[in-house]
């Protein structure tokens, strides 16, 4: 059952996944996920590798010539990049005999020929390696949502079940009873997956559930006309409807059953029409037949073991029967009638989401939309606190209030980048009033001063150290990172506000690349893959 919840890899995902559990490093599954599909040009092998450089694998990739080929100088396990479908991966993960022994999204320790494989490969490799940081740093918080997230709906459905059992065990001592409630339940929990399939086909369950035959193509069957009573409603809704119903009518009052047996025969026609039509097309929807079988099965049970047909004579119809009746199918048509709208808007804009997304992350876009920002320089008599790489072609630039929450964390992503990169160089400047004393420039000529000590690693633990407290309370960090400064400092704060002024920063954090102001929609953490 959890398999089926589970979303079929594609194959670069597959294929990270096998990298990962050759090199036993420990990447949760959500972090995997989302490092792929957040980069800029996944899926492709330059995504694996900056990721892969994200969790600190050493990795490398190499174009090997077919001619200059020989399988004794290649380092195994390696991704080996094919020209077929568009680009495919497999993970090699050795070669002996003439044999290449691999793993992809099709499965593990598959093999082929070396001519079969030559003909695939593309002569581009990616090798990598671990060292002892290597790893997802948040793994342990991660894997346990990952694991909540796995067993949140068997959990939900299991839960679903017991609670039924006790309530039928408890209140009813009738087998016919219990086997129509049981058998309307599994309708309703099939309803509920064709309601999914109309708003997102793609759902993993759905998906799974309905490849499981050769002949098996729900959308075939459930996208066609047929599947809609008109423009607004689709049986799946009607079935929906009839099994929620009649399983609300039962469990409210028992007596409503031999009406609920008279619904069950009116609904019967419509199996000749769906097995007739899926017959006649020779696409075959598992979901749907499911339902044709538990509507034959309701018939069943209420002619042999509850007699139903029998005792509509010798029930009294009243006003209470009705009402409970009406007011079962009604509460489900009502609780469709007002999620289905919600429902419906998030299925379409989620592929819009996805578009954007791929807009906002393409490289070159993002460049032009930079370089039309106005540019300002940050010339060194700013005494800006540099950080990283001082060749850096990249520099970014951070306008920072040391009392913003929000520049803490921009703070905290930079530090990170830093700490992983080293083709970046960092440029911090002050947002401050420039007051003896205002707190926020005490702390900015502080920390200037601290740079001024040539102590890197003192001044990014001061810098982490600040951002990090919460109470921020300048005495007790200028105690622990002593420094003396003059009136120079004095000097500095007040050309970074007059550079502030002139740049009209009005919020912080401000980020500029090269000079050029980060251009709207996009957020520091944005562009990780961008900077080039």
């Amino acid at each position: 059952m959890i398999n089926l919840l589970q979303p079929k890899q594609n194959n670069i995902d597959a294929v990270l996944k096998h990298l990962l559990n050759a090199l036993n490093v420990k990447i949760s599954k959500s972090s995997r996920e989302q490092g792929l599909q957040d980069h800029p040009s996944y899926p492709s092998l330059l995504a694996i590798s900056d990721i892969l450089t994200d969790w600190e694998i050493e990795n490398q990739a190499y174009k090997i010539e077919k001619n200059e080929y020989n399988p004794d100088d290649l380092f195994f396990p390696f991704i080996a990049h094919g020209n077929g479908n568009g680009g495919q991966f497999m993970l090699v993960n050795r070669i002996v005999n003439g044999s290449v022994n691999y793993s992809d999204h099709k499965g593990t320790n598959q093999s082929i020929t070396e001519k079969d494989f030559l003909d695939f490969w593309s002569g581009i490799a990616l090798h990598a390696s671990t060292t002892e940081k290597s790893g997802d740093k948040n793994y342990k918080d991660n894997s346990v949502r990952d694991f909540f997230d796995k067993i949140r709906i068997p959990l939900l459905i299991a839960v679903g079940f017991t609670c039924l059992l006790f309530v039928l065990i408890s209140t009813s001592s009738n087998i016919g009873y219990t086997l129509l409630i049981l058998t309307k339940i599994i309708g309703v929990s099939v309803s509920i997956l064709l309601l999914i399939h109309s708003i997102n086909a793609n759902n993993p369950l759905i998906q799974n559930l309905c490849s499981l035959g050769n002949k098996n193509d729900c959308n075939a069957i459930l996208k066609s006309d047929a599947a809609k009573v008109n423009s607004w409603l689709s049986w799946s809704e009607v079935g929906f409807f009839y099994f929620a119903g009649s399983t609300l009518s039962l469990l409210i009052n028992p007596a409503t059953l031999p009406f609920i047996a008279i619904i069950n025969i009116l609904a019967l026609p419509y199996t000749i029409y769906s097995v007739s039509y899926q017959a006649k097309n020779k696409n075959w929807c598992i979901l749907c037949c499911t339902v044709q079988v538990l509507l034959v099965l309701e018939f069943a049970i209420n002619l042999i073991l509850n007699n139903s047909f029998k005792t509509i004579d010798q029930t009294t119809f009243s006003i209470p029967l009705f009402s409970s009746i009406t007011i079962a199918f009604l509460v489900p048509v009502a609780i469709w009638s007002s999620l289905k709208p919600s429902l419906l808007k998030a299925a379409q804009l989620q592929p819009l989401k996805q578009q954007l997304k791929k807009f906002k992350y393409n490289s070159d876009l993002f460049q032009q939309a930079l370089t039309n920002q106005p540019k300002f320089a940050v010339p060194d008599d700013l005494m800006p606190i540099t950080l990283g790489n001082q060749a850096a072609e990249t520099t970014i630039t951070m306008v920072s209030n040391p009392f913003c929450g929000p520049c803490a964390k921009a703070h905290e992503t930079l530090d990170q980048w830093l700490s992983k990169r080293d083709d970046l160089k960092v440029k911090i400047i002050f947002s401050t009033a420039d007051h003896d004393d205002d707190e926020k420039t005490k702390v900015s000529r502080h920390a200037t001063a601290l740079s001024l000590l040539n102590d890197t690693k003192l001044l990014e633990t001061a810098l982490n150290d600040w951002y990090k407290q919460g109470s921020k309370k300048y005495a007790t960090w200028a105690e622990k990172y002593p420094v003396t400064f003059n009136g120079e400092m004095k000097t500095v704060t007040e050309k970074q506000k007059e550079w502030c002024q002139l740049a009209d920063i009005t919020v912080t954090p401000t980020i500029l690349i090269n000079g050029y102001k980060l251009p709207s929609p996009y957020l520091l953490e944005d562009i990780k893959f961008l900077l080039t």
